[in-house]
């Protein structure tokens, strides 16, 4: 379930104010009976899961919603202001005494072992409201609650706090909703769940690792090459979470995140121990590796029966569709579970530790302590060219298939060095990026192809194709179109991403 809310901190006498008129589209307000509430919060012994935002309860008072609770923090764009947390909830039914094994899952990269135990108590008096329209819609639900942090049987402390959690009544409603409340004297700010409030400084401390910090030019290169390594393991951890829960696209953004980290340690070579980084390297490719089964299968699958639903319905001839989903669908299910099997593995949680570690302080060399200016354009310049080796390579008549493939390699290379300086060159190396990406789409194009007509070819001449043996014909002529397309088109597109004028700033 997915929630969105305000919170507001409100001191003992707050009285909430009237919220129905046009202020904010709420026709009536209605009290519903008043709860008490006691949740155990559960996190390691240096609150991990707190310094993440991340909350696991297990909760008594709520009736059917009583059990465990697991609320992941969800970034969005166009949240109301900075009081407002989107929320992944995931619940469990269970006793009290151990965590689900499946809501440890989702949280074990930040966790990599650790003990999860009780860490705070909170017993909360609930007085909710439900905001509703004309037809007694809710549109929201308020809820006032009175906190207690209960420490050895004692309250150790008090707070009172306001919630407002959108129900059908959208965003805007929210901001309205939350503009009469801080006329009323209601402290917005910064969404922090309860827990976090009760434990105090500790919980709010630094993440593992920390978010990327601002680096200028002028910065030694060391604090470069931590702030890239912060931006993409954090990248890479939050995937996993996407990868166990099965969302859309989350083999993928968590392999692309294994390659930054690949890259970016392959182009900051001359500035990070060559056997620290080597090692890294070799294990970020055994992940990707793991997870290619999977985002390979998906993306060929998309491939296929996107390129079958163009034919005329005549020429499909014979169980095609099935044939391919039963072939590539079963590939792209041995991938997920091998995905799967990585991520709850011993050395991968080691490699997490390792890509933490690495995130607070990477191993640097004394050029590292150069001023960013001086050496980063160098390092971009230098995967620049290795991008062009490749593309005067493919270009030559006797140009492998496995050329294509390493150029391709190669595009995306430049593309993530030019990535990951942007945030201190700016304008400049994005764009350069946007070159690489082109480039790169083009040949992945070229690549996706090769492997789609492989497998076509595959499934042709196994035994008893012959009734579908047409239609996969045409769909293995629609791969050699394609590889002529972008074989055609690869002159022009590279005459323009390596203009000189993209790179001027690598000179300077």
């Amino acid at each position: 379930m997915r929630e969105v809310e305000l919170k507001f901190r409100v001191s003992p006498p707050f009285r909430i104010p009237e919220l129905t008129g046009e202020r904010t589209g709420v026709s009536s307000v209605s009290k519903a009976q008043v709860k008490e509430l006691v949740a155990v919060y559960w996190d390691t012994s240096d609150l991990r899961l707190a310094r993440e935002g991340i909350t696991l309860r297990h909760r008594t008072g709520e009736g059917d919603a009583d059990g465990w609770h697991l609320k992941l923090p969800v970034h969005e764009a166009g949240v109301p202001d900075a009081s407002t947390g989107t929320r992944d909830e995931v619940h469990e039914k269970g006793p009290d005494e151990a965590v689900p094994t499946a809501l440890r899952d989702l949280v074990e990269v930040y966790l990599r072992g650790a003990i999860l135990g009780p860490v705070a108590t909170l017993q909360t008096i609930r007085t909710p409201y439900r905001l509703l329209d004309v037809e007694s819609n809710e549109l929201a639900e308020l809820t006032d609650d009175v906190v207690s942090v209960i420490n050895q049987g004692h309250t150790a402390g008090r707070f009172r706090e306001i919630e407002v959690e959108d129900r059908a009544g959208g965003l805007r409603l929210l901001e309205d909703v939350g503009t009469v409340l801080r006329t009323a004297g209601a402290v917005g700010g910064e969404f922090v769940p309860k827990v976090v409030r009760a434990l105090g400084p500790r919980a709010t401390a630094d993440p593992d690792p920390p978010p990327p910090s601002d680096v200028t030019a002028k910065d030694p290169a060391r604090l470069a090459v931590q702030s890239v390594l912060r931006r993409y393991v954090r990248a890479f951890m939050a995937n996993d979470q996407a990868v166990r829960r099965g969302a859309d696209d989350g083999v993928h953004q968590m392999r692309v995140a294994a390659r930054r980290i690949r890259s970016a340690l392959k182009t900051f070579r001359p500035l990070v121990d060559a056997d620290w980084s080597a090692a890294l390297r070799e294990e970020l490719k055994w992940v990707a590796d793991s997870l290619g089964g999977a985002r390979d299968a998906e993306v060929l699958l998309a491939r296929l029966l996107r390129d079958l639903d163009t034919l005329p319905p005549h020429l499909i001839i014979g169980p095609v569709r099935a044939k391919i989903e039963a072939s590539v669908g079963g590939e792209l299910a041995s991938g997920t579970a091998t995905a799967l099997e990585t991520l709850r593995s011993d050395r991968y949680l080691a490699l997490v530790d390792r890509l933490v570690a690495a995130g607070w302080e990477p191993m640097t060399t004394p050029l590292a302590e150069s001023p960013t200016e001086e050496v980063l354009p160098d390092l971009v310049s230098s995967a620049w060219d290795r991008l062009a080796t490749g593309a005067a390579r493919v270009r030559r008549r006797d140009a492998s298939n496995e050329d294509w493939h390493r150029t391709r390699i190669a595009a995306k290379q430049a593309r993530y060095s030019a990535e990951s300086v942007a945030p201190i060159f700016g304008r400049a190396a994005k764009n350069l990026a946007r070159q690489a990406e082109d480039v790169q789409e083009l040949l992945g194009e070229h690549q996706d192809a090769v492997v789609a007509a492989e497998v076509l070819h595959r499934l042709a001449v196994t035994p008893r194709s012959g009734s579908f043996a047409f239609t996969l014909g045409l769909l293995y002529r629609r791969q050699e179109e394609t590889l002529a397309r972008t074989r055609a088109e690869f002159p022009g597109l590279w005459g323009r991403a390596n203009d000189a004028k993209h790179r001027k700033w690598l000179k300077s």
